[in-house]
């Protein structure tokens, strides 16, 4: 058969009782086109290729579970004691049938387009083929073990901590960025990507973006987050503690928010304090720290 153009009926979704299919000659051509860096194309004749189809071990099943079609033309002087819903299908297709002179036409669905990809020798089939059995393994592990798969596992523990944050009362935005760290601490998924483009992270009110020392000091104009600690620790707003580190005191644990770290390039984890960026500029410029141009 001449190679055939993708305007071909042949190359078109053909709908066969209620379902839609391809023909074998699509599969075929879209086979030869997949194979055209190697030295040799192994089917490039259309009977060859159907013979690889029709040698598949469940083949006889596939066609019974109507994966794959067989459709035999039967001439009009015969069709007189023929079912009539199967003679409606092939009349209805006779264009397909005329275009490969009234042989056997075959018709897959994707489930049949899977099996065969395991016999093809073209990368796009293997690369299907792979993917089609490495799915069906996580299924079978999942099945056999119950076992999620971890980005199940992180979808079940973001759903239950943004649960969590409702019921706090906890600011949307800071509800994710904690949940992100939690989340890729405890099952290695990273969803950093997805928070940046989040909306929660772009539409924070004024009133509650925090920052860490270090960017707090930049956002206010101090040379450093030590410097900013101090000047914390000066206001009454937290005290340095025994073991090191800082805690918020009483009055300034409003304006606070511990969260979580994870370093980018270790395994380090810990934890830190935020502060309301907007509480601490005033606070700053009415106890003279910074110039009220300053004020955020």
């Amino acid at each position: 058969m001449s190679q055939l153009v993708p305007q071909s009926p042949l190359m078109q979704p053909v709908e066969y009782q209620g379902q839609t299919y391809y023909t074998s000659q699509y599969f075929h051509a879209q086979y030869v086109a997949n194979s055209h860096q190697q030295a040799k194309v192994k089917y490039k004749w259309h009977q060859d290729f159907v013979r690889v189809l029709k040698a598949i071990e469940a083949y006889d099943t596939y066609v019974s579970h109507g994966d794959v079609i067989e459709l035999r033309w039967i001439a009009k002087r015969h069709q007189g004691a023929k079912d009539p819903a199967y003679l409606q299908q092939i009349n209805a297709l006779e264009p397909l049938f005329r275009l490969v002179g009234f042989q056997t036409m075959y018709l897959l669905n994707a489930t049949a387009q899977v099996a065969l990809s395991h016999h093809l020798d073209d990368a796009l089939s293997q690369q299907v083929s792979v993917a089609a059995n490495t799915t069906v393994a996580r299924q079978m592990t999942r099945k056999v073990t119950g076992a999620l798969l971890p980005e199940e596992v992180a979808a079940r523990k973001l759903e239950a901590l943004r649960d969590i944050g409702r019921q706090l009362r906890t600011p949307e935005h800071i509800v994710q960025q904690e949940a992100v760290k939690m989340i890729q601490e405890s099952t290695g998924v990273n969803l950093r990507p997805f928070l940046l483009a989040a909306p929660a992270q772009h539409q924070i009110p004024s009133d509650e973006k925090m920052l860490e020392p270090n960017d707090l000091a930049k956002e206010v104009g101090l040379p450093s987050g030590y410097r900013i600690n101090l000047a914390l620790e000066q206001l009454g707003w937290q005290v340095k503690k025994i073991g090191g580190g800082w805690e918020p005191t009483p009055i300034g644990m409003p304006y606070a928010a511990l969260h979580a770290w994870t370093g980018e390039h270790s395994t380090k984890t810990g934890y830190n304090w935020k502060w309301n960026i907007l509480a601490v500029s005033r606070e700053l410029v009415a106890q003279g720290f910074i110039p009220p141009q300053k004020e955020a």
